[in-house]
């Protein structure tokens, strides 16, 4: 009997140990400078902003402070960002982006652009 309960916890514990895989991925993948960079050159209305912001001032450009992402967020608000000569534009040549993590794609996407 006794013989019996150990190899039933031996083949329990083994069975728990099997469910014990990796730890799952995240759900939403945290959004890196590289990406959200990438997403506001490939954004028509980002990259015109750009040029028009530019000709003004040839320093400016974005500069993207994303916040931390441990909590996994699913959308993404960052207000002024836009620096020239490495300092905050000014309120002119401002601007704004928010960037939404989109499931059925899987990836990262603007979903809003203001200047």
């Amino acid at each position: 009997m006794i013989r019996a309960t150990q190899a039933s916890a031996c083949l329990f514990s083994f069975l728990v140990l099997m469910g014990c895989g990796e730890p799952p991925k995240p759900a939403v993948p945290a959004l890196n400078p590289q990406q959200a960079a990438t997403l506001l050159h490939y954004n028509n209305k980002a990259e015109v902003w750009m040029i028009h912001v530019k000709r003004s001032d040839p320093t400016c450009e974005y500069k993207l402070d994303l916040p931390d992402q441990y909590k996994h967020p699913t959308e993404i608000d960052l207000n002024h960002i836009v620096v020239c000569g490495g300092r905050p534009a000014p309120v002119e040549f401002d601007a704004s982006v928010s960037f939404a993590y989109d499931k059925d794609q899987k990836r990262w996407v603007i979903t809003r652009f203001s200047s």
